[in-house]
């Protein structure tokens, strides 16, 4: 019986050190990994390391040439033959949103694309680089080139300089910059790859008579961007890729149409464009389509009958869109008038300016009330 006792004893002893052992393991890792903590803690809050972005002559040229590439936004309406049934053909229209590029040529607003970006188009928004929107008014088109000319009222912009593409050699590093698949500005690099290619069939019914190519990335949305030199100049407008799929993804084959084959077209659409007839200030445009609120429904928005007018839907890249309208609003007021009849909407715009702002007083689904500016827009030529 002693004898297990001295073993019981030996026993509890042996778990009591092993016990005191275990903590002070355990809290000599607790403090490592604390004084690790605090080591990247302090790396954290050290001062950002100066490090000057290198001057390259690929930063220099992007830097010179991005400030005149535009996105273009487009809204519009494509005329299409379809076939029923029995075989007879007829005519649909199919809306459609594209996205594309341009450049500033002018300080004044000119714009180069391609023609392809604005074929069709209604509504044309224009942004730059610093986020600006206009709306833009298509000068002249040529088809066949597959260029445009478009027109945003504004001064003092940056404009490209326009180099020499005939002086350019195979392997010469150029840059592309555009709105690759509407993500936004992108520059990428690349050389010149060829500088001669002849009556590329780049789409059905579209044949380029002259192009560079070149392996800078170039995707959808890219079209009527720049292909720059490493001076920063102007020496190709980014028109097509070949592709080796129905996607549309780049290859490594990129064309652009060189900006000498461009010159005399671009001055011939400016040209012919100060001809047509003058738009004048245009008709103020909200963008949305309504129509009147039905009695039954005007308590629910706390509105007497026949007040207030609903929205039925809102035109993409227009004022009210801008503004945030949307559909299901019901607007009662038009600058403190109240709105009792949808004609009262047009008796209000006609007397307002395109550029002018108007409050719209809206009430939502939820009841929610806002006081919604919008500044007006001008109307888009199809929509007159």
């Amino acid at each position: 019986m002693r004898k297990s006792a001295g073993y019981l004893v030996v026993f509890v002893v042996g778990l009591g050190l092993g016990y005191v052992l275990l903590r002070t393991m355990g809290a000599f890792t607790f403090s490592g990994g604390e004084q690790a903590r605090r080591n990247v803690l302090a790396v954290l809050d050290k001062p950002v390391a100066s490090s000057a972005v290198a001057d390259t002559p690929l930063v220099r040229a992007a830097a010179r040439i991005e400030p005149a590439v535009v996105n273009i936004d487009t809204l519009g309406t494509r005329r299409e033959i379809a076939t029923n049934p029995f075989g007879e053909e007829f005519q649909t229209a199919q809306r459609f949103q594209g996205k594309g590029s341009g450049v500033l040529i002018s300080p004044d607003g000119y714009i180069v694309t391609n023609n392809h970006v604005i074929e069709n188009a209604n509504i044309i928004r224009v942004t730059t680089t610093t986020d600006r929107h206009y709306d833009g008014r298509l000068v002249g088109a040529d088809p066949d080139a597959d260029l445009a000319v478009v027109k945003i009222d504004a001064t003092n912009l940056p404009a490209a300089d326009l180099g020499d593409s005939s002086a350019l050699k195979v392997g010469e590093y150029v840059i592309a910059i555009g709105n690759p698949l509407g993500v936004g500005t992108t520059v990428t690099h690349g050389i010149i790859s060829a500088t001669n290619r002849r009556n590329l069939p780049v789409a059905e019914g579209r044949i380029l008579s002259q192009a560079l190519q070149t392996d800078a990335p170039i995707n959808r949305g890219n079209s009527g961007g720049a292909l720059a030199n490493m001076n920063g100049q102007l020496i190709g407008i980014n028109t097509a890729i070949a592709s080796a799929d129905s996607g549309g993804g780049n290859i490594g084959i990129g064309f652009a149409i060189p900006i000498n084959a461009a010159r005399d077209i671009l001055k011939s659409l400016i040209a012919r464009g100060r001809s047509l007839p003058p738009q004048g200030p245009g008709l103020p445009f909200l963008g949305i389509r309504f129509a009147p609120l039905p009695d039954e429904y005007a308590p629910q928005f706390s509105l007497t009958p026949g007040q207030g007018v609903v929205v039925e839907s809102v035109e993409p890249l227009t004022a009210a869109a801008d503004a945030g309208l949307r559909r299901g609003d019901v607007v009662s007021e038009i600058d403190g008038r109240p709105i009792m009849h949808a004609q009262d909407v047009h008796d209000v715009l006609v007397k307002k300016k395109v550029g002018e702002q108007v409050t719209l007083k809206t009430v939502r689904g939820d009841g929610s009330k806002q006081d919604i500016k919008v500044t007006l827009g001008r109307r888009p030529s199809a929509m007159q």
